[in-house]
């Protein structure tokens, strides 16, 4: 009786371990890492101006889910995101402009659209 009890333990512990569904593994040999443009610039306008000539520049070059927040301004541009950061520097804006994604030209090309119309 004992012996069917443990049986019997072993054949459900048995069951639960080989019905769980595999989980996905990421091929990391092919995972790229994107490529990052930057740049900054010294403004004469206030921070909260600086912010929303961020989103304005954003807005024209076509991201779409551009938000504001703050004295940051960031969006997507199909698979290629972008931020624009405004910092005071005493009664000017030090402007931060970032842009990440996987094609190089596109990224350069974002980064420099957007310093020029900031």
């Amino acid at each position: 009786m004992k012996n069917m009890a443990i049986l019997g333990l072993f054949s459900f512990l048995a069951g639960c371990s080989s019905t769980g569904t595999p989980i996905p593994q990421m091929d990391t040999d092919k995972a790229i890492p994107p490529y990052l443009w930057s740049d900054h610039k010294q403004l004469e306008i206030t921070v909260s101006a600086c912010a929303l000539k961020g989103y304005s520049a954003l807005k024209a070059l076509g991201f779409t889910s551009v938000v504001q927040n703050g004295n940051y301004a960031y969006g997507n541009f199909h698979s290629t995101s972008a931020a624009v950061k405004c910092v005071a520097n005493k009664s000017n804006s030090f402007v931060y402009i970032a842009v990440a994604g996987p094609e190089k030209k596109i990224v350069e090309k974002l980064r420099n659209e957007l310093v020029w119309k900031m």
